[in-house]
């Protein structure tokens, strides 16, 4: 059974790694232009420093993460050991961003990775618009989440004024 919890400066290291590791797993070959120590400096000075942090835990081993800037309603980041993939944990940590940021939200996600593409569009999130990441230089895709009126909320569904809404806020770093 996976359960959701709040993350604990003693997961960094497991949640770096699992971070690499899954980013990696997109395809046979990508590499990120930032070494592992990079990302090591940008988890603790960029993501637990400003940022609410859960972690998908299995027999008491980290098997996936999310990472919420939430006044800038971002999903920064939602990732999944590749030994975790298709079990139903990234349903459980994008249930616990819609709970964190139910007025709605934006991630991006790499342009080939079609497996997380495909997965935010099953979970009614909308394609809103395209982008070079900053960080690392590749083209992303941007997706938005807007509650509907299945959620109790007046906010209409993801159409163009409500992706339009949900982009106000300036872009962050990911990568």
């Amino acid at each position: 059974m996976v359960t959701l919890r709040t993350y604990r400066i003693e997961d960094e290291e497991t949640v770096v790694t699992l971070w690499w590791d899954s980013w990696h797993s997109i395809r046979a070959g990508l590499r990120h232009p930032q070494s592992l120590a990079d990302w090591r400096r940008r988890w603790a000075k960029d993501i637990v420093s400003r940022q609410q942090i859960v972690v998908a835990e299995a027999d008491g081993v980290v098997v996936g993460f999310a990472a919420a800037d939430l006044c800038n309603r971002v999903l920064d980041q939602i990732f999944v050991a590749p030994s975790h993939k298709r079990c139903g944990i990234g349903c459980q940590l994008l249930s616990w961003a819609q709970r964190v940021m139910p007025d709605g939200f934006r991630l991006h996600t790499l342009a080939e990775n079609v497996a997380s593409q495909a997965f935010y569009e099953r979970n009614g999130l909308a394609k809103a618009g395209a982008r070079i990441n900053p960080v690392n230089g590749m083209p992303t895709i941007e997706y938005c989440w807007v509650p509907g009126p299945s959620a109790n909320r007046t906010a209409p569904a993801a159409g163009a004024d409500a992706v339009a809404r949900a982009n106000k806020s300036e872009h962050p770093r990911r990568g």
